[in-house]
């Protein structure tokens, strides 16, 4: 059996509908964009938005998963291994990051980003830090994803003057002494 590929089409038409999205919610806000919006801005149908999407939220997620795939679901690399590309992947879409993040424009996929950030970080340290107990791996993982989150608020508000691998090498020269004190020898 031959491996399907994406119809270039349905390809075509999903970018149309990120893209539309991501134009609204640059200058408005989550709950002020409905589907009527978005396939406007698009310049198709609700009947075409619904044979890709089942609802804004589906297409919100479609349209952060750039951000999303930064931070990986496991992996064996070190906890904080994503942070410099998170840094830089935001800094490259800062003008959408900003709203997103900062002003909550982006509705539900704020919430998932930073779930996403502490799904992977507990992963690897109930990995890499068995002899730690679980109440220790729980505080652990709110403290570093808390702190991930918001040196990444800080740098997007306040921090222009700095570039994403400045702001992601001052992060981890933060967070690492620590979590090598805790680490197994």
């Amino acid at each position: 059996m031959c491996p399907e590929t994406p119809d270039p089409r349905a390809v075509r038409t999903q970018n149309r509908l990120r893209g539309a999205l991501l134009d609204l919610l640059r200058a408005r806000s989550w709950d002020d964009i409905t589907v009527a919006d978005v396939v406007a801005h698009a310049r198709c149908s609700r009947s075409t938005f619904y044979a890709h999407y089942d609802d804004r939220d589906a297409l919100l997620a479609d349209a952060f998963l750039g951000a999303m795939d930064i931070v990986p679901a496991a992996g064996a690399d070190y906890c904080l291994a994503f942070v410099p590309d998170l840094f830089e992947h935001l800094g490259q879409h800062r003008i959408l990051a900003e709203p997103y993040l900062v002003q909550g424009h982006g509705g539900p996929m704020v919430q998932a980003l930073r779930d996403r950030i502490h799904t992977h970080l507990r992963e690897r340290l109930d990995a890499t830090m068995p002899n730690l107990t679980e109440d220790r791996r729980a505080e652990l993982t709110a403290a570093l994803g808390g702190a991930v989150w918001g040196a990444l608020l800080w740098w997007l508000e306040d921090g222009r003057d700095v570039t994403p691998a400045d702001a992601a090498a001052a992060l981890l020269a933060l967070l690492t002494p620590g979590l090598t004190r805790l680490a197994p020898a």
